[in-house]
């Protein structure tokens, strides 16, 4: 295969630039070469800023459980514009014209740019991972990545650069500008042999441990890259499996060249998905795909929801239906809630357009655990809205046309088309459930109370999506599930996780 490096090196002529042929470009020309990068540049800024705006718009409405870390990419964007149009209208010499020209990162930044409207559900850009968490930078203890400025970024080597961070998290992508060209000289550099009608490297890929360092020192740049990503993806699983990590080539070509095919396949063979340059779908409009690039956690929800108790107060609670006084004899608790939802309004703006017409379910013990409160706390339109919702008491066996029109009349918050009352009732029992899930769900349901172990295992082994605004107990089921794992084929317990909690007002006084 040396012969084939040596022949597609003198193919692609290494020369930079050779000076005997350099030509001066004439000042005209040179200022329509500047003026057309500064307009792409300006257009991908456009671009950029339409989706930071669609964002915002986005995540103004309530808290946000995890919300989209847009600021490098924007600032990226707004740097390099910057950067041109320094170049406009300037008096620099052709030379350093020239300089500018090629230290400009634009077309980088517009491949980054494209991969990210062909994927969905972004949630981060440019941001580093660590996949030896104990020994981050600084001495922080951290199992997220970090987004490093640019004078931090030193060269660390327990940590990788993801592009893009997508489908909220289970997707991470890097994207490579490299070309064949660089690709071949590196691998020149490096002295890289093999025998073209061997198989050993192929076979040599799949024993090898990526998790042994020393093996990176002698790959090519794109190659040390994925296998740095493939251990940092290991390390920071996202429901228990690692992201699946996405090389996109832009200036590759596969078939071309046997050596960097065989690249090309050492990537794949950390586990990556790779595209290169002859198979990437033309960069979509961004007003085709804005929609798909925003997080929507209800497109992955199930067709049966299964409610938490938090959830039943929620939509039962005074709060959440009509303006609320704060009495002086209210919790502060209740306050901070009543203050939020004149804001914030979680009905029509997380609830409602998460339950849509989704059938309901709930546990046997989570329906018990909102009775009792109710009977301890509720003003009698939270009495009434509890047995609406479980159609129970002087509501039981009415229809749901019944039941709806009801809860509508006393709330100042349209239902959604469809919503479906009653919520079913499920009894079952808890200690066989484990039985049918992943050996994992042995150790949540010890460390989770009975209550919540009903609710949570009951949504996991019916493979339904369970609405919670338990924060703390679905960050303890996550960390469990990601610090223990799945196996091939199994999958982690679905949890809708509502930004907004909502008490029971109190008929009777409670001390602040």
């Amino acid at each position: 295969m040396t012969d084939d490096i040596t022949r597609d090196m003198h193919n692609l002529d290494l020369e930079h630039e050779p000076a005997p042929e350099k030509v001066p470009t004439p000042r005209a020309e040179l200022e329509a070469t500047i003026q057309s990068l500064v307009e792409r540049g300006k257009r991908l800024h456009d671009e950029v800023e339409t989706y930071v705006a669609a964002v915002l718009e986005k995540q103004k409405v309530g808290k946000v459980y995890n919300p989209v870390e847009y600021r490098n990419l924007r600032n990226d964007m707004r740097n390099e514009l910057a950067f041109l149009k320094k170049l406009v209208g300037s008096n620099m010499d052709e030379e350093k014209a020239r300089h500018y020209i090629v230290s400009s990162n634009l077309l980088y930044y517009e491949a980054l740019w494209s991969a990210a409207k062909r994927s969905h559900s972004l949630q981060s850009f440019r941001k580093y991972f660590f996949w030896d968490r104990h020994t981050v930078p600084a001495g922080k203890r951290t199992t997220k990545g970090l987004s490093l400025s640019k004078g931090s970024q030193s060269k660390n080597k327990t940590a990788a650069l993801v592009d893009i961070v997508a489908e909220e998290g289970s997707e991470w992508i890097r994207v490579s500008t490299v070309s064949e060209k660089r690709i071949l000289f590196d691998l020149a550099k490096l002295g890289w042999v093999n025998d073209p009608d061997s198989d050993d490297d192929e076979d040599m890929l799949d024993a090898r441990p990526i998790g042994d360092d020393e093996d990176d020192e002698d790959q090519v740049d794109v190659v040390r890259n994925a296998r740095q990503l493939a251990r940092a993806a290991r390390a920071n699983p996202i429901r228990g499996r690692p992201p699946q990590v996405r090389f996109v080539l832009t200036r590759v070509e596969a078939g071309k060249s046997p050596p960097v095919d065989t690249v090309i396949n050492k990537i794949r063979a950390t586990g990556a998905i790779v595209q290169c340059g002859d198979a990437i779908p033309p960069a979509p409009s961004i007003e085709a795909v804005l929609p798909q690039l925003l997080i929507d956690r209800s497109r992955a929800l199930s067709n049966t929801l299964n409610i938490d108790c938090t959830i039943l107060l929620a939509l039962i609670s005074d709060i959440s239906h009509k303006p609320c006084p704060i009495l002086d004899w209210y919790p502060g608790e209740v306050r901070a809630q009543i203050e939020e939802e004149a804001e914030e309004h979680l009905l029509p703006t997380h609830l409602y357009p998460a339950i849509q017409a989704h059938p309901m379910v709930c546990t046997r013990e989570a329906a018990d655990q909102m009775n009792l409160i109710v009977q301890t706390l509720a003003t009698d339109t939270e009495k009434l809205r509890a047995d609406l919702l479980l159609g129970q008491g002087d509501w039981a066996a009415r229809s749901m046309e019944e039941l709806v029109a009801e809860w509508a009349s006393i709330s100042d918050y349209a239902p959604p088309s469809g919503f479906s009352l009653p919520i079913t009732v499920q009894s079952f029992d808890p200690s066989t459930m484990t039985s049918t899930l992943p050996a994992v769900a042995s150790t949540i349901a010890h460390e989770l109370g009975p209550l919540n172990t009903s609710i949570f295992l009951y949504g996991w082994a019916n493979n339904i999506t369970t609405l919670s605004a338990n924060r703390g107990r679905a960050r303890q089921i996550e960390s469990i599930i990601n610090e223990h794992g799945l196996k091939d084929g199994e999958t982690g317990s679905h949890i809708w996780l509502c930004g907004e909690s909502r008490s029971l007002i109190a008929k009777h006084g409670r001390r602040k």
